[in-house]
């Protein structure tokens, strides 16, 4: 079974964010709106956000999950084409019209590579499955989908900050950030380190995906 990979490798998009660190905002939305096509891939890049700013850890459950989404910054949200308010068509599938299955406090870190996100019914006989951290999504077959729901077949990392990053303050990784992710909590510390923490525990400060590590010039 041919397997459709769609990747965003973690040196190309470190590349990637760094050549755009002059680049105008209509072009940043480009960038970011090319690496969320998809709702399979929103919900995985979301997902990475999560285990980079909550101490390595995915979300326990939707309802976690959910609030994480919402509070995150409707600028950043906009260019992934997320709607806050309209999270049920987020986490449905475009292609069978199904929500998506989700595991649960999958570990992020150093070498981990973590299946998340699952089509449920699939097309034309394969399914759709999303991986963290960088953004990839195979079409695979129902072997293949039995051992990734399982968490088989993958690479787990440590529950701990993703490669690059620290804990910060309150156990945040304070940089890190993967491919593809948005990439701060509100006010919190943007790659390499630094800043403070926010208000009211909206995640908004840092490059959404695919943006620019500094402001446009």
């Amino acid at each position: 079974m041919q397997t459709l990979r769609i990747r965003v490798a973690a040196g190309v998009a470190a590349a990637l964010l760094a050549g755009l660190a002059g680049c105008s905002g209509n072009k940043t939305a480009k960038t970011v709106a090319a690496m969320n096509t998809s709702n399979i891939q929103r919900v995985s890049n979301m997902y990475a956000a999560y285990q980079t700013y909550k101490g390595g850890l995915g979300p326990k459950d939707e309802a976690e999950f959910r609030e994480f989404i919402k509070a995150f910054d409707p600028e950043k949200l906009s260019m992934m084409s997320i709607d806050p308010n309209n999270l049920d068509a987020l986490f449905t599938s475009e292609r069978d019209g199904k929500p998506f299955k989700i595991r649960w406090k999958v570990p992020g870190g150093r070498g981990a590579v973590g299946a998340v996100v699952f089509e449920q019914e699939g097309k034309d006989g394969t399914k759709q499955v999303a991986f963290t951290p960088n953004g990839r999504v195979d079409e695979v077959d129902d072997s293949k989908y039995k051992d990734l729901l399982a968490g088989k077949g993958e690479s787990q990392g440590p529950a701990g900050p993703p490669a690059g990053g620290r804990p910060g303050a309150g156990g945040r990784p304070g940089a890190g950030a993967p491919p593809g992710a948005p990439t701060g909590p509100e006010g919190g510390p943007p790659a390499g380190g630094g800043g403070r923490p926010g208000t009211g525990g909206r995640p908004t400060g840092g490059p959404p995906p695919g943006a620019p590590t500094g402001p446009p010039k």
